[in-house]
């Protein structure tokens, strides 16, 4: 048995089997396929390899799903502290009446902000002062398509075959 699991060989084999036993595929016996891509080729380990390496891919995106979760929480506590500690900051200069102080980490002052945009009726804003944002809704569009209807712009794909991987 080969130490290297190579692809590259196990379809170089499989081929070899197609050309030398054609029958093994005409006949339909998926059995005798399976029997003899196993005697024949590394196909078993080289697709155990495959799914050991679709495992540990999966475990690792994970993983650093929860980390980045992890880290954007510990991003947002960090924010609302930095939020609190500047208002904490105004209140004692605002209650002191102080608008501006040098120190010698930084220089803190109280300045007029910039008024803001206050909506208070969104149906109400004229045409020209609203965005809108158009994309496709492929639920809708796969539903009118069902139904036997024409989509200008929009059509089904042919079915394509997939891998389902089931870990006992």
């Amino acid at each position: 048995m080969r130490n290297q699991l190579d692809p590259t060989f196990v379809f170089a084999e499989i081929e070899r089997l197609r050309v030398t036993y054609p029958q093994i595929w005409e006949d339909g016996d998926e059995q005798l396929l399976l029997d003899s891509l196993e005697g024949e080729t590394d196909f078993h380990r080289v697709l155990a390899a495959v799914v050991r390496r679709i495992c540990e891919a999966e475990a690792c995106a994970e993983g650093i799903g929860d980390l980045i979760r992890e880290v954007r929480e510990r991003q947002a506590r960090f924010e609302r502290r930095s939020d609190a500690m500047r208002a904490l900051a105004f209140k004692l200069m605002t209650q002191a009446e102080v608008r501006k102080l040098e120190l010698p980490q930084a220089t803190l002052s109280i300045r007029a902000g910039t008024p803001k945009v206050i909506i208070t009726d969104e149906s109400a804003l004229p045409f020209e002062c609203v965005r809108l944002k158009r994309e496709p809704n492929k639920v809708a569009i796969k539903e009118h398509i069902e139904r036997g209807e024409q989509v200008p712009g929009a059509e089904m794909s042919n079915r394509e075959d997939v891998l389902s991987v089931r870990i006992k």
